[in-house]
């Protein structure tokens, strides 16, 4: 086992931690009344090493030193001066980080913001002044390898796709299937999936025509079967992580739709899930798991094993309000960025961005910002080994007792 896949700390702490989630929730809008804190937070909390931690946040273009103020000619025109512009990100739900860039679904707004943090900027994608670009209810975005966004729009009923200069180029699955809901978006080789909320599939679609290749997902089988997924990703080898809120579970198939396992289930402790959403799994096979229930992220091995779980309601800084989408990236101009806001001694090995839809009123801000890393000079200890649990075999008609 490599260091990546090693438990982050003694399982009992995270048991420990979920137990109290559900009664800070309660007590969390003391915070409203707080100024807000920038400390530090770590998880898991001493006596444990510290594997994550809380960066900053974002809700509006001051957070990244962004300023557009009046011009010249207006201030020469008026004779007055205007404040700046501050520019407030609103609701939203997917975030994609791409070339040094946070590209967020802002979907009570209707547009795609992109969030430059290195340059100090914070735009809206050009596309949408196209009025056949113009989005309805954005929810998730993806991008293949020539830059090009896929924008996936229930309210459009349509995958909306922008050219690597932000144009709008063009949009399909309108009329996909009867009853389809494309929510989630994915690029892997030279194919587009589909996340389809509204008939439980994943879709395999030609990026260009928006043409059906294949679909799978749902099949007759319920421990194999998606039912109400609400968001997907795929990693580096193919492997496909649907969260799938009919079962509280993750669902794990290979490129070709193949079932491999599935973990979790319902329930408020840890490795259960109340309301997943978001998930990311990093080049380390490191699975992110957003959980809306418990406003939680938990983080699990590709051996489906527990590490840690971060962003907990009632702290001071990092706690998360109804997170939705995520995001994690070693982009090396985004850790060089975000790496001066960390601890001295604490080395960032990625970064973790989380949507939240709610929250400010309590100090929490629409994009929290987290590192994984470890202080210089620590050591990872390989715990005892934690038991792993395997999905159980379809039973056979025959093993049912049942007529073939």
């Amino acid at each position: 086992m490599t260091k990546h896949n090693r438990i982050f700390f003694d399982r009992s702490v995270v048991k420990g931690a979920l137990l109290i989630i559900l009664s800070s929730i309660i007590f969390s809008g003391c915070a409203s009344e707080k100024v807000c804190s920038t400390k530090p937070t770590f998880f898991p909390p001493p006596p444990d090493d510290p594997h994550i931690q809380w960066l900053t946040g974002i809700s509006n273009s001051q957070d990244i030193g962004a300023k557009e103020s009046q011009s010249k000619f207006s201030l020469v025109l008026t004779g007055k001066e205007k404040p700046d512009i501050i520019k407030k990100i609103t609701k939203s739900y997917g975030i994609v980080a791409h070339k040094g860039k946070l590209y967020v679904a802002e979907s009570s707004s209707q547009r795609v913001t992109i969030i430059d943090p290195v340059n100090g900027t914070l735009e809206y994608l050009k596309g949408l002044s196209n009025p056949k670009g113009v989005l309805l209810d954005p929810v998730n975005l993806a991008f293949d390898q020539e830059d090009n966004l896929y924008v996936a729009d229930p309210g459009r009923k349509e995958i909306v796709v922008y050219d690597k200069y932000e144009n709008y180029v063009t949009s399909f699955g309108r009329d996909i299937a009867k009853g389809s809901k494309i929510v989630s978006v994915a690029v892997y080789g030279d194919n587009l999936y589909a996340l389809d909320l509204g008939t439980s599939r994943i879709r395999v679609l030609n990026p260009k025509t928006g043409e059906q290749i294949t679909e799978f997902g749902y099949i007759e089988k319920p421990n194999q079967s998606l039912r109400a997924p609400g968001n997907f990703t795929i990693d580096a080898k193919g492997a496909i992580y649907t969260t799938n809120i009919g079962s509280n579970k993750v669902m794990k198939y290979d490129i070709d739709g193949n079932f491999v396992g599935s973990f979790g289930g319902t329930g408020d402790q840890y490795t259960t899930f109340a309301k997943p959403k978001g998930i990311a799994v990093d080049d380390a096979g490191r699975i992110y798991v957003v959980d809306a229930g418990t406003n939680v992220v938990q983080l699990f091995d590709d051996q489906f094993r527990l590490l840690t779980l971060f962003g907990w309601p009632g702290l001071e800084t990092g706690s998360l309000s109804l997170p939705a989408g995520i995001s994690v990236t070693r982009d090396d101009a985004l850790m060089h960025y975000f790496q001066r806001y960390a601890v001295p001694g604490f080395k960032l090995e990625n970064l973790i961005f989380v949507v939240n839809q709610f929250g400010s009123e309590f100090c929490i801000p629409r994009i929290t910002v987290y590192g994984l890393g470890m202080m210089e000079g620590r050591k990872y200890v390989e715990p005892p080994p934690a038991p792993v649990k395997k999905p159980e075999p379809e039973k056979s008609g025959a093993d049912k007792g049942e007529k073939k």
